[in-house]
């Protein structure tokens, strides 16, 4: 794929490599592993990418956003528990990501 100036269309590179990145964060959640914290960033960062651009999102990035969303809404309702404090960089992710995903859920 090429842009009017025969070089690769950027756009087709950044759907590529969410779609590479939502099947990581997916086999993490299929292993019930946490999802590292750069892939997140980098699925999070791509789709708003693409959302400013109007490309639509590939079906499996979005399922994927989609049930971190659906994940998250269950990580907010549920009771604070004192016992396991997260880092403040971990805390800014979640912040950001809540943000990003009521935006998404809003669509």
């Amino acid at each position: 794929m090429t842009d009017a100036n025969g070089e690769p269309n950027k756009l087709a590179e950044v759907l590529r490599l969410a779609t590479l990145v939502a099947e990581r964060v997916l086999e993490a959640q299929l292993i019930e592993r946490p999802v590292p914290s750069d892939q997140f960033n980098a699925l999070v960062s791509a789709v708003r990418l693409l959302q400013d651009q109007n490309v639509p999102l590939p079906p499996l990035v979005e399922q994927v956003v989609s049930e971190l969303s659906k994940r998250l809404s269950q990580v907010e309702a549920a009771p604070d528990d004192s016992s396991s404090e997260p880092e403040a960089e971990h805390d800014s992710v979640i912040a950001g990501l809540t943000r990003f995903l009521g935006a998404f859920r809003r669509e």
